[in-house]
C-alpha cells in the first residue's frame, strides 16, 4: 500500500545540502561502466527489475513502475532526466513510452557513458545528454514536459534552488517526479546531515510547485536495505571502484538506515 507523507514541515527543508564533487563520481562511473557492481546488487535485491536498467540508484521495479505511471509519458513527451548518471532508469522510461529524452549531469563520465548506451539501444537521435549543475541546468525555459530525478537532488547545494531551476524548464502542467529519503522522525540526530532535516513536499511548494503527492511504500525501503546487504554479500571487491564504495557507504549507512523512509514525490 502506498502511504501518504507528512504535510509541511519547519524550514529546515531548504537547508543547502553537502557538497560532492563530479570527480569523486567520476571515478566512481568508470569503475561502473566496466564492472556493474551497483547494477548488479539492484538486480540481485530485486530480480523483477527490467533487465536493460541499469541503476546507479536503490530503485527497485516497483518504484520504477510507479515513476512511470506518475509521469504518464507519451509519444510527444520530451523527458528531462536530471542526475542522470549512466542513463539506464531514464532511457527504460523515455524508451518505454516512445517519448524523447534529454540528461543532465555534473559527471561529463556519466554523460559520455550515458550518450555511448543511448546510441547502443538505437534512440540515440531521441537521447542527448549534457554535463550540468542540478541548480543550473543549461535547459530553456518551458522545454520539458516532464522531469524525474532519481535520489539525485539530494547532492544540490541548494535544495530549493534545483526545485526552482526544475520548475523553470517545465511547461506548464508539467510533471516532476523525484526520489529520495525522509526522516521518520524530522531532525534525528543519528542521522547524517543529508537526511537529518529533509522534506521534500515542503522543499517543492517553496519552489512555486502547487500540487505536491508524496508517497512511500515498505517494499521501497526494504529493497533500499536489501541492495546494501547484497552488496555486502560480494565480499572483496578487489579493483572494483564502485563495488568499494557502494560496500564503504552500506558499512556507514545500514546501521542508521531503519530510521529512513523511502519516498517518491510527484509535483506540478
Amino acid at each position: 500500500m502506498t502511504a501518504a507523507c507528512d504535510p509541511g514541515l519547519p524550514s529546515q527543508g531548504h537547508a543547502p545540502a553537502p557538497t560532492t564533487a563530479a570527480d569523486e563520481f567520476d571515478a566512481l562511473f568508470h569503475g561502473e561502466a566496466h564492472r556493474r557492481a551497483f547494477s548488479r546488487a539492484c538486480h540481485l535485491a530485486d530480480p523483477a527489475l527490467p533487465p536493460d536498467v541499469e541503476p546507479f540508484s536503490f530503485l527497485s521495479a516497483d518504484l520504477l513502475h510507479h515513476i512511470a505511471a506518475a509521469l504518464a509519458l507519451t509519444e510527444d513527451s520530451t523527458l528531462a532526466d536530471l542526475g542522470c548518471g549512466r542513463g539506464g532508469p531514464g532511457l527504460w522510461l523515455a524508451r518505454t513510452a516512445h517519448a524523447r529524452l534529454v540528461g543532465i549531469d555534473f559527471s561529463p563520465v556519466a554523460v559520455a557513458q550515458a550518450q555511448h548506451r543511448a546510441t547502443t539501444l538505437g534512440v540515440g537521435d531521441r537521447a542527448h545528454f549534457a554535463v550540468g549543475d542540478l541548480t543550473a541546468t543549461g535547459l530553456p525555459d518551458a522545454s520539458v514536459s516532464a522531469a524525474v530525478s532519481i535520489d539525485a537532488l539530494q547532492y544540490a547545494h541548494d535544495h530549493t534552488a534545483a526545485a526552482a531551476e526544475t520548475r523553470r524548464i517545465l511547461r506548464p502542467g508539467g510533471r516532476l517526479v523525484i526520489t529520495g529519503w525522509h526522516p521518520r522522525q524530522h531532525g534525528d540526530p543519528r542521522l547524517p546531515d543529508r537526511h537529518r532535516h529533509t522534506h521534500w513536499p515542503t522543499v517543492l511548494r517553496a519552489a512555486g510547485f502547487s500540487t505536491v503527492e508524496c508517497h512511500d511504500r515498505p517494499a521501497w525501503s526494504d529493497t533500499y536495505l536489501r541492495i546494501y546487504r547484497t552488496a555486502l554479500q560480494q565480499g572483496d571487491p578487489g579493483r572494483d571502484v564502485a563495488l568499494a564504495g557502494l560496500q564503504g557507504e552500506a558499512r556507514r549507512r545500514l546501521p542508521t538506515a531503519h530510521l529512513l523512509r523511502r519516498v517518491a514525490i510527484t509535483a506540478c
